[in-house]
């Protein structure tokens, strides 16, 4: 089985994890995964807080197979120097035995299915950020990145089976009222690229704090909901974390949160 889920943000939502939000969880095994679809965030201080090394441990310790794409609030000193090597049919950072890094570009076998990976966002709150202590300019993929994941569909003839992004394809983002803050982000005009020619069952994505499902174009948005992805059916219990606008108003007045 495959269950998805939106930012964690580090230390601040793996509670969602907890099998008092997420009973389901215990009764998986390492053949199960649980992905979490960017703005992972346990790598994030250097050297690494107690509390992220626990969280990171609880995780590890969980019954199933845990993978993680990058958002746009990552440490990617931290990410990109984790060892690597080859699972689910490509390259993948280990995080910890049974924790990976699922990069840019990628068509991985997860699950019996074929899934379309690319990370990465525009951050909306950047200019109030420090680069290279809170804010890194490899939130923007390289050119090699994209290049890979034109190269890997296209070797796919243009189909999978799902896609799991961080941020959304600009079509996607204008059919919500949130368009206005994240437009002009070069990561939505490729992934705009990518949505008029790939052929897919479904598609995954977290950034934009919200859960909401389109259905014409079969795209699910996940925030603190973790949902089923073969059913589509969520399967967690929500919990209380600061809405998008809350976030908005706070970082309009000067006080971004943390993690966000």
């Amino acid at each position: 089985m495959v269950f998805l889920t939106g930012d964690t943000h580090g230390i601040l939502e793996m509670k969602k994890f907890a099998p008092g939000n997420f009973p389901q969880g215990q009764k998986l095994t390492r053949d199960d995964f649980v992905i979490i679809l960017g703005d992972f965030g346990l790598f994030w201080n250097d050297p690494p807080l107690d509390q992220e090394l626990e969280e990171l441990a609880k995780l590890e310790a969980m019954p199933w197979t845990t993978l993680f794409l990058d958002g746009n609030h990552e440490n990617f000193d931290l990410l990109d120097s984790l060892p690597e090597e080859k699972k689910f049919g490509a390259p993948v950072g280990i995080a910890a035995s049974h924790v990976f890094h699922l990069k840019r570009g990628y068509v991985y076998s997860i699950g019996g299915r074929k899934c379309f990976t690319f990370g990465g966002a525009k951050s909306l709150d950047r200019n109030g950020r420090t680069a290279g202590k809170s804010w890194w300019r490899r939130e923007i993929p390289s050119e090699e990145e994209y290049r890979r994941g034109l190269d890997s569909l296209e070797n796919e003839d243009w189909k999978v089976d799902w896609v799991l992004t961080h941020t959304a394809p600009n079509a996607v983002l204008r059919k919500t009222n949130l368009y206005k803050y994240l437009e002009g982000d070069p990561v939505s005009a490729y992934l705009d690229e990518i949505q008029r020619e790939i052929r897919y069952e479904k598609w995954f994505c977290g950034h934009i704090h919200r859960n909401c499902f389109f259905q014409e174009e079969r795209f699910f948005v996940l925030k603190e909901n973790i949902i089923n992805g073969e059913t589509g059916e969520t399967v967690s219990l929500r919990h209380d974390r600061p809405s998008f606008r809350e976030y908005i108003r706070s970082y309009q007045a000067g006080k971004p949160l943390e993690g966000d």
